[in-house]
């Protein structure tokens, strides 16, 4: 099992440690059924067998073949033991995801957008430990070059990634920004076992995004991952992983998370470079002559 799944809090529990273990070798049929369980662990911990195997377009016996391939007996052992880690877990955003469903007008307010950015960051707070955050800043300011990927939907979160390190990484740069997947991969190319590849994927996750973080990894670079859960394919790949929840009773996938631990990656690299108080400044005088400032003079009336 990788180190950075060892320690989080609801991942670390005994059934769920189990599916993310086996999840690699896992046939087709079952490996849906794990990967929902890992994304949905609340949920599924309520469902019957016939409504986890619909939830998945599987079967009922794909699911207890599962239960039995993880050594929990059947589906009864697996629920069982899925209840007695989770019960004390509420979903926030499955509360209010039933909830505007039941909602004639299906409207969806700021006051819902909190709660559901607020849930995401409650788990991603639960699920990531200090040592993995230590690790990834380690990673960042000793690296010879920080290489930062994402396609799809992770474009611009790799962009932002990429813009905020710059001026505290010795050498920063987003590969995936422009010229497509081609131009991503020629700029990997020279990547070595002095850099870094920081690699952003949330669902839907892109397939250049995985090869491009394999081949780095087999150029024995540091690759760390922003993902959303031990279900994410990235999560094999990297060496390090932080955990950005990306549930949403409306979109795809939140970013709120993903965006939270970029600030905090940023915030930790900034207050590990001693010259960062002086890069700072300069920084903000350099830009002084763009920025509209309030005058000091009073207008006449």
């Amino acid at each position: 099992m990788p180190n950075h799944l060892k320690q989080t809090t609801v991942y670390a529990s005994p059934v769920m440690r189990k599916l993310s273990e086996s999840l690699p070798d896992l046939p087709p049929s079952l490996r849906k059924v794990a990967d929902y369980i890992l994304r949905h662990p609340l949920k599924a911990a309520t469902l019957t067998i016939e409504e986890l195997a619909q939830a998945t377009v599987t079967s009922p016996a794909a699911v207890n073949r599962l239960a039995k391939a993880v050594d929990l007996g059947g589906y009864t052992g697996m629920k069982a033991e899925l209840v007695a880690t989770l019960q004390q877990m509420v979903s926030p955003v499955d509360k209010l995801r039933n909830e505007l469903a039941q909602r004639p007008s299906g409207d969806f307010g700021l006051h819902e957008q909190i709660q559901s950015a607020s849930s995401n960051l409650a788990v991603a707070g639960s699920n990531n430990q200090a040592d993995t955050l230590e690790a990834f800043i380690s990673r960042l300011t000793s690296a010879r070059k920080v290489y930062v990927l994402g396609f799809g939907n992770s474009v611009y979160l790799a962009g932002l990634a990429a813009s905020t390190l710059v001026p505290f990484c010795k050498d920063t740069c987003a590969i995936s920004m422009e010229g497509g997947n081609e131009n991503a991969a020629y700029r990997l190319a020279a990547i070595t076992k002095q850099d870094v590849l920081l690699a952003i994927a949330m669902p839907r996750y892109s397939q250049d995004t995985l090869q491009l973080s394999r081949f780095a990894r087999e150029r024995n670079a540091t690759v760390l991952a922003i993902t959303d859960s031990p279900a994410s394919p990235l999560t094999a790949i990297a060496h390090h992983v932080l955990f950005a929840p990306g549930d949403h009773p409306v979109l795809t996938s939140s970013n709120v998370a993903v965006l939270t631990l970029i600030e905090g990656l940023v915030a930790g690299v900034m207050a590990r470079n001693k010259e960062a108080v002086k890069l700072a400044t300069e920084l903000t005088e350099s830009v002084m002559s763009y920025l509209h400032l309030p005058s000091n003079k009073t207008s006449k009336k």
